[in-house]
């Protein structure tokens, strides 16, 4: 009888142990993976077969913040500089951008001539561009600073946003322009004299910078009112035609910001932080706009049934006081780095989320040179564009 009771007990433990138990009778497993050994090396070539650690600190390591504009001394040899574009004519070329929906395609702006270089396959054996004009490029994209690619819209596919500096010769009506990216759409005569344009609103004269957020809403650099203005285009029009009566247009931080003529001042938006960055040329600064700031207040007045308002105390505040840049134009954000280009002295910055000074890079380009800066989506490579010849790199940086 006793054997048979120890028995049954033993069966009503085992039992209780399968069924869960108490947290003494099924102790946790222990973690018994093994932290990746550090690998020593002597240079970065060591690193080759380490995915991610390809980068030589007398151990294999993760790639150092800021990577993009080199890990040495900052000087233009420190790098390698490689042309993935050169269309022998110069341009005016102000800004750049890869297409999200073909990520080997390049496409740059050109100032002089309202005209875009598109690029396919950037930097390889094949690469090929050409130069796209809109019919009514004069004025939905006149003098154009900067490109932001924003969403995919049917039936027009992925979409772009432009603006243009200019007042549209006196009168002040210019604003941002949205576009298809669609070739079989982008430049296509529509019999309206309004070319392939998919929407545009008027509030904004002598656009510097633009930036997309989400949907049909795009940040612009207003010079002429020292603003940054926020634009919803809602629906679309369709490509050649005007209906602007659902557009809505907030204008924050009034007076706060300044351009420089013949510069743009770009700006990049930071979907996470909702926070956006702005190249405060003529402030000397880097600043940040918190979006989420600020409340509606008084509307403003137009040249079309588009609905406007103020934005009352929203919060703009220097990300880099004036003191370390000349005359910030690009701007780019990846990983919690921002990148800046200086147009007076074609140097590029990285500065950290807390904007500290991480590195610099000396391009070796003479003063004026440098205008917008952008990653490659595939490559995560920095890409800038010599404005005044027109002539796009891609920085390698030497390992």
């Amino acid at each position: 009888m006793r054997l048979a009771s120890l028995f049954a007990l033993t069966l009503f433990a085992v039992a209780a142990c399968k069924d869960g138990g108490t947290e003494e009778e099924t102790p946790k497993k222990k973690n018994t993976k093994k932290a990746e050994p550090d690998v020593p090396c002597q240079t970065s070539a060591d690193c080759a077969d380490v995915a991610e650690k390809p980068y030589c600190s007398e151990v294999c390591s993760p790639l150092p913040a800021g990577w993009q504009i080199g890990v040495g001394d900052g000087t233009a040899a420190s790098v390698g500089f490689t042309v993935v574009l050169d269309p022998g004519s110069p341009r005016a070329s102000t800004d750049l951008a890869f297409n999200p929906s073909i990520p080997d395609q390049l496409w740059v702006v050109n100032a002089l001539d309202d005209s875009v270089f598109i690029v396919d396959r950037p930097g390889a054996p094949d690469a090929a561009f050409q130069r796209l004009r809109d019919p009514a490029a004069s004025h939905f994209m006149d003098r154009p600073p900067a490109i932001a690619f924003g969403s995919v819209v049917e039936p027009w596919g992925q979409t772009f946003g432009v603006c243009g500096d200019s007042d549209n010769g006196g009168n002040d009506f210019m604003g941002p322009a949205l576009f298809s990216a669609d070739l079989s759409i982008f430049t296509l005569e529509t019999g309206t004299g309004l070319g392939s344009h998919l929407d545009m609103l008027h509030s904004t004269s002598f656009c510097r910078g633009i930036a997309h957020l989400e949907g049909n809403v795009y940040f612009v650099f207003n010079s002429d009112k020292r603003s940054l203005d926020k634009y919803d285009f809602v629906v679309d029009h369709g490509p050649g035609q005007d209906d602007h009566s659902d557009g809505r247009i907030w204008r924050y931080a009034e007076g706060q910001v300044a351009g420089v003529d013949g510069v743009p001042s770009h700006l990049v938006y930071d979907a996470d932080t909702k926070l956006l960055y702005v190249a405060d040329t003529g402030n000397q600064r880097v600043a940040v706009l918190d979006t989420q700031s600020g409340s509606e207040g008084a509307t403003f007045t137009g040249d079309e049934p588009a609905a406007r308002r103020h934005v009352d105390g929203s919060v703009l505040s220097d990300f880099v006081p004036a003191g370390t840049l000349q005359r910030p134009s690009g701007i780019e954000l990846a990983d919690g780095v921002v990148f800046v280009s200086d147009e007076a002295t074609s140097v590029l910055y990285a500065f950290d989320e807390d904007g500290a000074l991480i590195r610099t890079l000396e391009t070796g380009l003479p003063p004026g040179s440098l205008a917008g800066i952008t990653l490659g989506i595939t490559d995560q490579k920095l890409y800038f564009v010599d404005k005044p010849k027109s002539v796009v790199y891609r920085i390698d940086p030497i390992l």
